[in-house]
């Protein structure tokens, strides 16, 4: 089985889902250059590998959209190692402080609008 995804916070994810033109193409070029930033510091750790690759999804406008991607055939992939690999990107992100405020206030933007 072949999964692919990137780290978004469920309000980033909301606001990817309801943004508009230039802000959805902004958010989505954040998350991109997160999700390369996580992917090579994970690399580089050397705890775990998840490779990464690009997409175009509909649902992103066709935007050339960041994703890792990882292939689930090894019988000896426990849910544990998933959660660590998880747990270990999510660590990584805190470490690019200044691309999690941009994604934030990008994202507030976008919600702020809707209200």
């Amino acid at each position: 089985m072949l999964l692919t995804y990137r780290y978004a916070p469920p309000h980033v994810q909301q606001a990817m889902a309801i943004a508009k033109g230039k802000q959805k193409q902004k958010l989505n070029e954040l998350l991109n250059s997160l999700t390369q930033f996580i992917q090579k510091r994970q690399r580089e750790n050397g705890l775990s590998f998840v490779s990464r690759t690009t997409l175009t999804p509909h649902q992103f406008d066709n935007l050339t959209t960041t994703v890792f991607r990882v292939v689930l055939a090894n019988p000896l992939t426990t849910k544990e190692i998933l959660q660590n690999i998880l747990k270990e990107q999510k660590e990584i992100a805190i470490l690019a402080p200044s691309l999690t405020k941009q994604i934030e206030a990008t994202t507030q933007a976008i919600l702020g609008e809707k209200l």
